[in-house]
């Protein structure tokens, strides 16, 4: 757990799988007891999910997606601490929204392999008219990402794993772009990007918003949408945030930055991992595309 003033060492991300041997010997069995403890003190039958619509402009986006709306639903940390009614209600109020295309932006799971029980049941809920496509997190890659990413499929979504889909209306497209999980996946954004023409624009999935400081040199990426920082999970007076898992402290704690010619968007999530979230609402942003 990273505090408020201790952030991880910078380094690029890698192109081949980091297993995450440390921390299936240290965060893992303490998150495990840890979020078991918690578990009573969080009240997801009082929690409230924002859904701030967020207008983001795009250049090149042909007026067949104009307003094109994507609900960015990250980090169910499914588990002890996040139970299936709360994700059942995310789900419900997400297709209340009715957004285009549903992006599940990573850690699906917490701590534990059993974590992955029922998750399908919890992935398929999610609907939209151009389906549900994910990436992994790194909790994911703690747990197994080849077990976590199966079952993500089974319940009806394409997970991206450094490769790409083009959504079409008629003649004009739009790329939607994912990455493997930064701290331990094989990241190869240009893999994923390889083979859209220069004119489509490009969605990028990374659960983990610092990829945003190593994107290739030259490469087009219009809005990346990422998740991973919980918004600090609990805001504390005069403190702020509680945990800041980012190389960069809170640059990319939350929200909409504009980093050089791509726009990204930081969300809360949806879910909890270690401890309750405090003054700090779940979230389940739904970005809105627009034509420059």
């Amino acid at each position: 757990m990273i505090g408020p003033f201790f952030y991880p060492r910078r380094h690029p991300p890698a192109r081949e799988r980091r297993p995450p041997l440390l921390e299936r010997f240290t965060k893992m069995p303490l998150g495990w007891a840890v979020e078991r403890l918690a578990a009573p003190l969080a009240r997801w039958d009082r929690a409230r999910l924002e859904t701030p619509e967020v207008e983001i402009p795009v250049r090149d986006l042909a007026s067949a997606f104009e307003g094109y709306r994507v609900a960015l639903v990250s980090d169910l940390h499914h588990g002890p601490a996040v139970p299936t009614p709360w994700l059942e209600r995310v789900a419900e109020r997400v297709t209340e929204l009715a957004p285009d295309l549903v992006v599940l932006g990573g850690d699906f799971v917490s701590h534990a392999r059993s974590d992955v029980d029922g998750l399908e049941a919890i992935v398929a809920r999610f609907h939209a008219p151009d389906g549900v496509v994910a990436v992994l997190g790194n909790h994911d890659h703690w747990v197994n990402p080849d077990i976590v990413a199966a079952a993500v499929e089974r319940g009806g979504a394409t997970v991206l794993v450094n490769r790409h889909r083009v959504i079409r209306r008629d003649a004009a497209a739009l790329a939607i772009a994912g990455v493997d999980d930064f701290t331990h996946g094989a990241v190869r954004t240009d893999e994923a990007l390889a083979g859209i023409a220069p004119d489509v624009p490009r969605v990028l999935i990374s659960h983990n918003p610092d990829l945003i400081e190593y994107l290739p040199p030259g490469a087009r990426v219009d809005v990346m949408l990422s998740g991973h920082t919980h918004n600090g999970q609990a805001q504390l007076p005069l403190v702020g945030p509680l945990t800041v898992p980012s190389q960069f402290g809170r640059k990319y704690l939350h929200g909409l930055k504009q980093v050089g010619a791509t726009w990204l968007y930081v969300s809360a999530g949806v879910g909890s991992a270690w401890v309750p979230r405090w003054r700090n609402p779940p979230e389940a942003p739904v970005i809105r595309l627009l034509a420059t």
